[in-house]
């Protein structure tokens, strides 16, 4: 009798056992030797990339060497004759697996091995997570609700692409899940925590946290900060859960009725938790709501310290709710669900569903507090978003608009204008102005034609003050506007990626967006 036939998600009951220092070296150093790496993977089957792999049947490839059992065990998650694995694994290797319970005999086929979970690479780390809906023996294999998904979804690319790598002193990964987060921000903070709600996923953690060979990394159980209660970080991340669901079905998908009960709840907590010039990075679907922009309710959220915290969100899309809806169906959601979104949305008076990043940062002296949305462009990273708030806190300063009066813009590369043209007595007049940007900021700012000329004429020499005497001299603008007001727009321009500045240059671009959700 096959085990599906018995058991409640049978190819997910085994978890790895947190096994010993050095079986867990052992297990390191085959991975190292076997280049069980995406490069290694993609330069075995012959293809460029992993994703054109993902349709090659692993039944027709052969094995000849360890790589090639590794693939089929923990990349194609199929079963594998256990003497195949142990005539082209080194000595002891098997056994090794056997002991951290990576692989496991399948009781109804005699002489097969399965593994229990996936081992995939991500962010330069190996995570061991859950295997996927596919089951070992071709059968589709429904995931337990706690299942923990891998590091490599696009959505959590995006997430960790937008963490920093500098250093600091603790660091905290909330709802770890692989601990992936953790994992590669422990290179940069003396220790990070790891927090998860689930057993689940708090022993795939200290699995992949072993396997990593970290000291300066805890994982803890339990709701949030709960297990960190006392203690507080100069870093906080989280990628939470951020589905509607009435009744929740997976763990690390569902948020509650409205689908922020998650990261509500992580921003009233970070008064609490975040130190004084600490920040925090999420990434997330949310809601702008009538009234109400998602980073207001997020300062809501933080209460009545709210003036303590900038806030700044990196949308990479903004959609209406039926517009998503849509696009869920056509992703093989069903109807029922799509109508279960829409009338969450509609309860909550959803005008669109935002889905980006979320920058908090908590002010180590007292200023006034920043709150602010950029969408994101060609070349975006987290960096730009950071680089954002440095930028809002620089001009905010009491020398802020001599700064920038004494700074030296020149026009971005990509800068275009857009006019629109109407008929008036017989002849075309220019009577809109609109000036767009791409990278890394997606911008667009309606404008009198007089700034036009002025940034046209922006060639990183001349000062903004000089800009300024010069279109008062020119009678572009009144001769009654004060410096004051010329900087403001300096500084807008600057914020929109319309204008550069020298002394302030923007982050390395980066590659190739990932999917939007």
């Amino acid at each position: 009798m096959s085990p599906t036939q018995t058991v409640a998600y049978p190819w997910h009951q085994t978890l790895p056992r947190l096994g010993t220092d050095e079986e867990f070296a052992a297990l390191r150093r085959l991975l190292q030797e076997s280049d069980y790496t995406d490069e290694g993977i993609c330069k075995r089957m012959g293809v460029e990339d992993l994703l054109e792999y993902s349709s090659t049947s692993p039944k027709t490839r052969p094995m000849e060497q360890p790589l090639d059992v590794l693939i089929r065990l923990f990349f194609d998650c199929a079963l594998v004759e256990e003497e195949a694995v142990a005539r082209l694994l080194p000595s002891g290797a098997l056994a090794m697996l056997k002991s951290l319970d990576l692989v496991v005999r399948d009781p109804a086929r005699p002489g097969m091995l399965y593994a229990s979970a996936a081992i995939l690479l991500a962010g330069g780390c190996w995570t061991v997570c859950d295997r996927g809906e596919n089951a070992p023996d071709g059968t589709r294999s429904e995931l337990p609700p706690d299942v923990v998904y891998p590091a490599v979804l696009d959505t959590t690319r995006r997430f960790l692409q937008g963490l920093p790598d500098t250093p600091c002193d603790a660091m905290l990964d909330v709802g770890t899940g692989t601990g992936i987060a953790a994992l590669m921000g422990a290179r940069h903070a003396r220790h990070v925590w790891a927090t998860d709600i689930t057993a689940r996923a708090v022993r795939f953690a200290e699995v992949n946290r072993r396997l990593a060979g970290l000291d300066n990394m805890t994982v803890v159980e339990g709701d949030l900060y709960a297990p960190v209660e006392g203690l507080t970080f100069d870093r906080i991340t989280t990628h939470p859960p951020y589905v509607p669901a009435k009744k929740s079905k997976f763990l690390y998908r569902d948020a509650g009725q409205d689908g922020e009960q998650i990261i509500r709840r992580a921003v009233e907590g970070l008064p609490h938790m975040l130190r004084p010039g600490g920040r925090f990075y999420s990434l997330q679907m949310a809601t702008d709501r009538e009234g109400e922009t998602f980073e207001q309710r997020v300062r809501r959220w933080l209460g009545p310290e709210q003036s303590e915290f900038d806030v700044l969100v990196g949308a990479h899309s903004m959609r209406p709710p039926a517009e998503f809806v849509a696009d869920s169906i056509v992703r093989k959601r069903t109807d029922q669900e799509g109508r279960n979104f829409l009338e969450v949305w509609q309860e909550t008076k959803t005008k669109y569903l935002v889905y980006g990043a979320l920058l908090i940062e908590r002010h180590a002296t007292p200023r006034p507090p920043i709150t602010g949305r950029a969408l994101s462009g060609k070349g975006y990273t987290g960096r730009h978003l950071e680089w954002l708030l440095e930028w809002q806190q620089a001009i905010s300063r009491a020398d802020g608009d001599e700064m920038l009066l004494n700074s030296r813009p020149v026009a971005a590369p990509d800068c275009s204008l857009h006019t629109v043209s109407r008929m008036r007595d017989g002849r075309f007049h220019m009577e809109e102005f609109v000036l767009k940007s791409e990278t890394p900021f997606r911008s667009s700012f309606r404008c009198e034609g007089w700034v036009t000329q002025v940034i046209s004429e922006c060639d990183g020499v001349r000062t903004w003050r000089e800009h300024f005497g010069r279109a008062r001299s020119a009678g572009l603008i009144s001769q009654g506007i004060p410096a004051k007001e010329f900087a403001g727009l300096l500084s807008l321009l600057v914020s929109l990626g319309i204008l550069r500045l020298s002394e302030r240059p923007l982050p390395a671009a980066d590659g190739p967006d990932v999917e939007d959700q």
